[in-house]
């Protein structure tokens, strides 16, 4: 029998994005970029008029926002830390 693959994405996330989705900024607070990984699940916010996205699972509200470009999402997710939970809890280089 083959193996049934789910998606990472929550049914939440991909009903409110298109396909085609650009996230235009990216926080990098260095708090929020030592914090776990949320794996493109949340994060995503509006800043000045375009999608921004922390990947750091934190409660802070205060990102310190650079531009990208124009970016997929899951260019900006970190899965190594999103995939494995014993490195999400060690500070990044």
């Amino acid at each position: 029998m083959g193996s049934v693959q789910r998606s990472l994405w929550s049914v939440e996330i991909t009903s409110r994005t298109s396909p085609g989705m650009l996230v235009h900024w990216s926080c990098r607070k260095p708090a929020h970029r030592t914090a776990p990984s949320r794996g493109g699940r949340g994060g995503l916010a509006v800043h000045q008029g375009r999608w921004a996205y922390c990947d750091g699972l934190t409660d802070d509200p205060a990102h310190d926002w650079i531009p990208t470009g124009g970016v997929p999402i899951e260019s900006l997710v970190d899965w190594a830390r999103a995939l494995e939970p014993a490195r999400a809890r060690r500070v990044r280089p």
